[in-house]
């Protein structure tokens, strides 16, 4: 009677998991399991024998946690109840399943499901298995009468996230606990030749397999090793190899000569420092090379095939001026590109730090080349960290020695740097006041060319925000001060270079533009070489004494000649007022006014 009453109620707790298998948590089904084997061990007669029923009863809310790319790309689960060998009163649980779209480059991977793993552990391979199904359950199993197959995932697991304790479980699973020189892979249910392996804490538990040659594709879970060498042979005919969730630190050697049959290589989750620099020089058919989420500074030399798919997302140590030069090199594309950042050592006013800057951001390098002008040289020159934003890539333009009359029509977005010289430019146009393109540049190099004048920045975004200008060797004849002081004024480091430019020299060069290049001294570092065309010596020597002196002319004899004219007027006045004297005295008259004639109007003089 109470045999019966005990398989009454597991039949109604299976109904109810089938009608609500969402929201059934796992205690539930242990506490009710429990109460049932209690009802029984406390009758106190025995009861007749009944047929023995096996029921297995998966706990509805088990998931899986998905740690591949292929996990993350697609996720399709089937729960299955497996049918007793006699009597079973368990119903099917419902099939889920999601499907998205695989990506090109996952195509020939091959990810095993965890659930696979979590399965293998529970069915008991493993020694402690029962233990901690018979540890999980309150209460336990009942020794006889009906057996109740544990629930997989535990009473936390209804509370919160129930991939937590699966994961838990399984790495609780001691691997050292099995033997290191058995086999410990299977196959996949589903696809021949494909083989999983979980749990391992030596490579033994591998190479101890049979038909190794024959398997096509691998996927260890959760290998605890320090070091794996690539050049194993059992990895010669795999098609697809991934290693992931483990420990494994590093990977040595490399993969043998021309193995043409690996495509697919993944090596996410792990704990990775160091890979062997030819780890996967010579694989020359390799897809899709993983090694998300390890601590790696930098990848390994890149495979004969270019634009190979690469995941470097989630390691956090990866320098990024080494992935300059694969972007460059068109070497990898890079998966993720927004999720996988690099270090790069930014350089600031006042101090140096470390910035982390997107992969995405060093793909830029190629928008960088797109509008290069012809024959021009366009590539990367450094990353601007900005606050609150993403970072920006510096573009260097380099269109020396190219023979050019005039300045590029259009530059790449964002150039600071744009190098000009040893051309035959005789004038910088307008681009600096119309071409938008022309706005960022903070350095320019426009030495050894016959630019006359600079009076074209003027009012330009250039001298508001320069920090190099280069000019030396050229034609200019006069240097503007009043607009290159006003540039100079707060000089946060600016220099501008004039060397070997021969000005028109004049007084004013000796008496405003000699000073003013000494006080400037310090943002033109080469104000000693600017020189004079009209005279042999530089600017800085010039004497306003010999410079400012006015040449010969009638005025400089006017002050003579005022002086003889008043010489003569006083000698003039004396001679007359001595004559009067002579004649009021004597009488007699100057000789020359007694030769004179009368006049009428003398006898006023005689009165």
């Amino acid at each position: 009677m109470i045999a019966s009453k005990q398989f009454s109620l597991l039949l109604l707790l299976l109904a109810h998991a089938c009608a609500r298998p969402d929201e059934l948590p796992a205690k539930l089904l242990t506490e009710r399991v429990s109460e049932a084997s209690a009802s029984a061990a406390a009758s106190p007669s025995p009861s007749p024998p009944q047929p023995t029923v096996t029921q297995s009863i998966e706990s509805p809310i088990a998931t899986t946690i998905a740690t591949t790319p292929a996990e993350r790309s697609v996720e399709s689960e089937k729960l299955e109840t497996p049918a007793a060998p006699t009597t079973t009163a368990a119903s099917p649980l419902p099939e889920s399943s999601t499907s998205t779209e695989v990506p090109e480059y996952l195509k020939n991977c091959f990810y095993a499901e965890e659930k696979l793993c979590l399965n293998w552990l529970a069915t008991g391979n493993d020694p402690n298995a029962a233990e901690r199904n018979d540890a999980g359950n309150a209460g336990g199993q009942q020794e006889s009468g009906d057996s109740v197959a544990a629930p997989t995932a535990t009473a936390g697991s209804a509370a919160g996230d129930p991939s937590e304790n699966l994961t838990m479980n399984s790495g609780q699973v001691g691997s050292h606990d099995r033997d290191i020189n058995s086999c410990q892979c299977r196959e996949h249910p589903t696809r021949p030749g494909s083989w999983y392996c979980c749990n391992l804490s030596h490579i033994n538990m591998i190479s101890s397999c049979g038909n190794i040659s024959k398997w096509t594709n691998l996927h260890v879970r959760n290998l605890t090793v320090p070091a794996l060498d690539l050049s194993n042979s059992m990895f010669r005919s795999l098609q697809s190899l991934a290693i992931t969730d483990g420990n494994i630190t590093q990977l040595t050697n490399a993969f043998p000569k021309f193995s043409s049959v690996l495509r697919c290589l993944d090596f996410s989750n792990n704990k990775i420092v160091e890979i062997a620099p030819r780890a996967v020089k010579d694989v020359p058919h390799l897809e899709f090379f993983g090694i998300a989420n390890n601590l790696l500074s930098r990848v390994p030399n890149r495979n004969q095939n270019k634009n190979m798919p690469l995941d470097i997302s989630g390691n956090m140590r990866m320098l990024c001026e080494p992935l300059n030069d694969l972007i460059y090199t068109d070497s990898f594309i890079f998966v993720n590109p927004d999720r996988s950042f690099c270090l790069y050592n930014a350089t600031h006013k006042w101090f140096n730090s470390t910035d982390l800057v997107s992969v995405k951001q060093l793909e830029s390098i190629k928008k960088c080349g797109t509008k290069c002008p012809t024959n021009c040289v366009c590539n990367i020159y450094n990353i601007m960290i900005i606050q609150n934003d993403q970072s920006k890539t510096v573009c260097n333009v380099d269109c020396s020695n190219l023979g050019l009359v005039e300045l590029p029509q259009q530059l790449p977005d964002n150039t600071f740097t744009l190098n000009i010289s040893n051309n035959r430019i005789s004038s910088l146009g307008d681009h600096f006041h119309t071409n938008p393109t022309y706005y960022n540049i903070v350095k320019l190099v426009a030495d050894n060319n016959q630019i006359s004048s600079i009076y074209e920045f003027e009012g330009t975004k250039f001298i508001e925000h320069f920090q190099r200008l280069y000019m030396r060797n050229n034609s200019l004849s006069k240097i503007p001060e009043y607009f290159l002081n006003n540039a100079l004024m707060d000089t946060d480091g600016r220099r501008i270079y004039l060397a070997e430019n021969r000005l028109q020299c004049d007084c004013n060069s000796a008496k405003t533009l000699q000073n003013w290049l000494k006080e400037r001294s310090t943002d033109i570092p080469d104000y000693m070489d600017i020189r004079c065309r009209n005279l042999p010596q530089s600017v800085i020597e010039l004497q306003e004494s010999k410079l400012c002196q006015s040449p010969p002319d009638w005025t400089d004899y006017i002050y003579y000649l005022i002086a003889a004219e008043v010489i003569l007027l006083l000698a003039l006045i004396t001679k007359v007022s001595y004559d009067y004297w002579v004649f009021k005295t004597s009488g007699y008259l100057p000789w020359p006014a007694s030769k004179m004639p009368k006049l009428p109007c003398d006898w006023l003089c005689e009165s």
